[in-house]
């Protein structure tokens, strides 16, 4: 995990890393502080693979934060993000106004949460935080592998 384009002028980054634990999934540890209540966010997110660059590749999708979290989506993609995001952050998935407080996350994802279809290979999400001028709050890339499962179709392809 990385935050990039950092300084921000609208938030106090604390910190920003990945914790590895032996035989667990990895960790996000991710600190800020958003000193003013914010009413208006717009939330970026795009998923990314990795074929000889970084290219679009499943979801690429840009809302009002605020008004994303006071309804339900409605398509199937935006829904079982909100779903996973619900369930794991529950401190941040609250309807607006957001902010003059420190967010301290822990954050992992689940497997029985994620896809059971992905391809393999590597990928990049890119998460933009904003403020209604345009300003960010936060702008973080997450790395992952996805990986095949068995060990013989890997040692076929040797």
């Amino acid at each position: 995990m990385v935050c990039v384009d950092q300084p921000y002028t609208r938030s106090i980054l604390h910190h920003c890393k990945t914790v590895l634990r032996r035989n667990l999934p990895t960790m996000l540890n991710l600190s800020i502080t958003i000193p003013e209540i914010i009413t208006k966010c717009y939330v970026s997110l795009m998923i990314e693979y990795k074929f000889n660059q970084y290219q679009p590749f499943l979801f690429d999708a840009s809302v009002e934060g605020c008004q994303f979290l006071r309804s339900t989506p409605v398509d199937p993609l935006s829904k079982y993000l909100f779903n996973i995001f619900q369930e794991t952050l529950p401190m941040v998935v609250r309807p607006c106004p957001q902010g003059n407080e420190t967010y301290d996350i822990l954050w992992t994802m689940d497997e029985r949460l994620s896809p059971q279809s992905v391809p393999a290979g590597d990928y990049r999400m890119t998460a933009h935080w904003q403020t209604y001028d345009n300003e960010t709050i936060i702008k973080v890339q997450i790395y992952c592998s996805v990986r095949r499962k068995g060990i013989f179709r890997s040692m076929i392809e040797w």
